[in-house]
């Protein structure tokens, strides 16, 4: 196995979001739909790497790389913009707690870019896998932290 159990775990994880998210979106309009549009498309990447390096996809850093680029272009600033206040017309699955602990909230937006952009130098400086998937851990982490936080759970 290339990548730890803990890694793998956090990629099945996320994975399965993705396919729920899919289900999800159905109605969205306006800015909601612009950030489900978002989530999905990190959830697609994020999805992409976890396959590499658990071995089931072709291990590609130029990938990693596209990939890595695509997450932390819409984290940060791209997703807090997302999130207007009040900002809760269904389908969405924001909470609403993610503007009463609204600097949180802005810390994982940042967190998920910083681990992104780390995770794209590694890979543009063709690291050993090991590190890919440290970096890729962190990725993930971010991901499924600000979701049990700020996600309604269903």
């Amino acid at each position: 196995m290339i990548i730890g159990t803990r890694s793998a775990a956090l990629a099945v994880t996320l994975v399965g979001l993705a396919a729920g998210a899919a289900l999800a979106h159905g109605g969205a309009t306006g800015i909601v739909k612009e950030r489900m549009d978002a989530m999905t498309d990190i959830s697609r990447n994020v999805k992409s790497v976890g396959q590499m390096l658990k071995g089931t996809a072709v291990y590609n850093p130029e990938e990693i790389k596209r990939a890595a680029n695509a997450i932390s272009g819409h984290a940060g600033d791209a997703m807090t913009e997302l999130f207007p206040e009040g900002s809760l017309k269904s389908p969405s699955e924001a909470s609403p707690t993610i503007w009463e602990e609204w600097p949180e909230f802005v810390t994982f937006a940042d967190s998920l870019e910083t681990s992104a952009r780390a995770l794209e130098d590694l890979a543009a400086q063709d690291a050993d896998q090991k590190s890919v998937a440290a970096a890729f851990g962190k990725v993930a982490a971010t991901c499924k932290t600000c979701h049990e936080a700020f996600r309604i759970k269903k």
